[in-house]
């Protein structure tokens, strides 16, 4: 496990902020997460990440008319997308209040303002009843939270029985070691990551939060291409900022290429179900 212990929830909040300030997340396509490539390597980076989302939601074994909590929501683009596709009523916490007032927007502009709404809350303490949902998703937001047993309890409690749970995250092969461990510990604490997990780790807190695992797929040669991408979008987007941005902007790129190239770096999909 690589882990560092002082990230909280208004600091993952404002990381997001910052980096939306920046254009970050418009540099992206709207989509905060990485993108999926298979047998097509033109595929434009936007077009990738819209296809990981696709990926998540099928593991979710959709009906119209369902209820979905996405963990992490974002700006509300995977929210949106599922949702008009699938014909499914989707509520999306986030720790940003920039980014609810931005997907808010966006749900009404899309037409989708009755069946999808977005609100600030934390995933270890949601404002949710019990079985409130008929199932969760979880896109690259676990790795922010330092207690993810009890995000992934709190989940559990609040999806009915037999509801899935799909979460797509990072996770570490191998051990980083030497200047390569310096590297990664440098992308924890730009992007406020709380800690990345082995597969094992992944399987081990939802035993222990009471989910049971359909599916673990390592998909991290599908996804590798993402982090050249991006570092390039926000390379180029640096060059409009002003020193100081553009400095962190800069870091942000290289940190986030080095790990994500490098082969110890995996990426999870994850299918579980509340028994």
């Amino acid at each position: 496990m690589t882990q560092q212990s002082d990230t909280t929830a208004d600091s993952v909040g404002e990381v997001y902020d910052q980096f939306a300030d920046a254009g970050a997340t418009t540099a992206m396509g709207g989509n905060i997460h990485v993108g999926y490539w298979d047998d097509d390597p033109g595929l434009p980076l936007a077009a990738a990440t819209d296809r990981l989302t696709d990926l998540v939601a099928d593991r979710l074994a959709l009906r119209p008319g369902r209820h979905l909590l996405d963990v992490g929501c974002g700006i509300g683009v995977p929210a949106l997308r599922i949702a008009a596709a699938h014909g499914v009523h989707v509520t999306g916490v986030t720790v940003s209040q920039q980014q609810v007032a931005e997907a808010a927007e966006r749900a009404v502009g899309a037409g989708l303002g009755g069946r999808v709404s977005f609100r600030l809350a934390d995933a270890t303490d949601l404002p949710f009843q019990d079985g409130s949902f008929d199932g969760a998703f979880a896109i690259e937001s676990l790795l922010h939270v330092t207690d993810q047993t009890r995000a992934l309890k709190e989940l559990r409690r609040v999806v009915q029985p037999g509801g899935r749970l799909a979460v797509a995250d990072l996770c570490l092969r191998e051990p980083f070691t030497g200047d390569d461990k310096a590297v990664l510990d440098g992308m924890l604490r730009m992007y406020e990551i709380a800690r990345i997990n082995t597969p094992d780790e992944h399987r081990a807190h939802l035993a222990a939060a009471g989910w049971e695992l359909l599916e673990l797929t390592d998909v991290g040669e599908q996804v590798r291409a993402s982090y050249g991408h991006a570092a390039a979008a926000f390379r180029g987007l640096a060059d409009s900022l002003d020193p100081g941005a553009a400095e962190q902007m800069t870091a942000a790129a290289d940190l986030m290429e080095g790990v994500g190239e490098h082969p110890h770096t995996g990426y999870v999909l994850i299918t579980a179900q509340r028994s």
